[in-house]
């Protein structure tokens, strides 16, 4: 029987219970002299300080686009996919840094598609695409409540898109444009209000008429 010291890797452990972490707490302190133990969390401030305190933590930031970019290819390449123009730079767009994120996106395309296009990639991710961020904040700062409401609501009804993703998108746009300072201030401050709400179950109609709402005020106080 090996002397070495043994590995253990527990992967999402901010899923366990209280319970269950003050236990693998005492295994920790029991098998010390053999055992080394990997915790892979998302959310380190859901593991009991009892528990983080017998680790020693390593926090790991998203990757850099041009390494996904570049991983992406090559995976894309092994598995003869071929991504059409801007499609890869897409997939990094949507993925956030996160290197598997960018795998299973490109994995449920590659199930229907062996030619990836870069609409479609919207489409299996049900994300909103640059064009419909374009269209639904053109509607924001020109239209009338109503005009801006129905069609704001037809489009993520049509695509199916989640009105979370549309808010974060929009946030994004309204950060690059030349609005005065305060009132990227009040938009982003509604905004955030919103998602909270549309995070504690609030109507998704009620919180679209709020977001468009605030836009429409925005733009009664600039003139």
């Amino acid at each position: 029987m090996s002397k070495g010291i043994k590995l253990v890797i527990l992967d999402e452990c901010d899923s366990m219970t209280s319970a269950a972490q003050f236990a693998l707490r005492r295994i920790v302190e029991k098998y010390t002299k053999t055992t080394r133990f990997c915790l892979i969390c998302n959310y380190v401030s859901k593991i009991i300080p009892a528990l983080q305190s017998r680790c020693t933590r390593f926090r790991f930031g998203p990757l850099d686009d041009t390494s996904v970019l570049s991983k992406l290819n090559e995976v894309a390449n092994s598995e003869k996919l071929k991504l059409e123009t801007g499609a890869d730079k897409a997939i990094v767009s949507l993925s956030g840094g996160d290197m598997r994120k960018v795998l299973n996106i490109l994995e449920s395309c590659s199930l229907a598609y062996k030619q990836i296009p870069v609409t479609k990639i919207y489409e299996v991710t049900g994300r909103p695409s640059p064009q419909d961020i374009s269209t639904i904040y053109t509607a924001l700062t020109t239209q009338t409540f109503n005009g801006a409401m129905d069609l704001i609501w037809a489009l993520s009804k049509e695509k199916s898109l989640a009105f979370e993703d549309i808010i974060r998108e929009i946030h994004q746009s309204v950060m690059a444009t030349k609005l005065p300072d305060q009132m990227k201030m009040f938009l982003v401050a509604r905004m955030s209000e919103i998602e909270y709400r549309l995070a504690q179950g609030s109507n998704e109609k009620v919180q679209a008429s709020a977001f468009v709402g605030a836009f429409i005020e925005v733009r009664t106080l600039d003139k």
